[in-house]
């Protein structure tokens, strides 16, 4: 069992998680929201280009968000890293991301794990 504690976000602890995103010889290290009510994990486009893909080559779906509003994501195979989990997913990503964080959601990512979040103690369980 790995065992994450939250991290400050906009001043509240929250289920933030440190990511590293790679694809062949590239990779990016960012933080991410966990957030169970995500269907895809979405990330800002910018990662994309740094990790050297073609955003608009990826699998494209349209997500709805919280405000009801439709944005384009484009998912891409992505091995993936969480403290010592280590794991490939299609991992999406937008230009039109707006909440100011990385989302990791269910699709290949959370449907994996058991992932158990402990408000009382401010940590997160997975075990897979």
């Amino acid at each position: 069992m790995t065992v994450i504690p939250y991290l400050v976000w906009r001043g509240r602890a929250s289920p933030l998680v440190t990511t590293k995103l790679s694809v062949k010889n590239k990779s990016v290290t960012t933080l991410a929201y966990v957030d169970t009510g995500a269907t895809y994990s979405v990330y800002n486009s910018d990662f994309c280009d740094r990790l050297g893909l073609d955003l608009l080559k990826g699998e494209r779906v349209d997500i709805t968000v919280g405000d009801g509003g439709i944005i384009p994501v484009y998912l891409h195979d992505v091995k993936t890293q969480i403290e010592d989990l280590e794991f490939n997913a299609k991992i999406g990503f937008s230009n039109r991301l707006g909440t100011g964080i990385n989302l990791l959601g269910r699709e290949t990512v959370l449907d994996e794990f058991m992932v158990c979040f402990d408000g009382v103690n401010k940590e997160i369980r997975w075990e897979h």
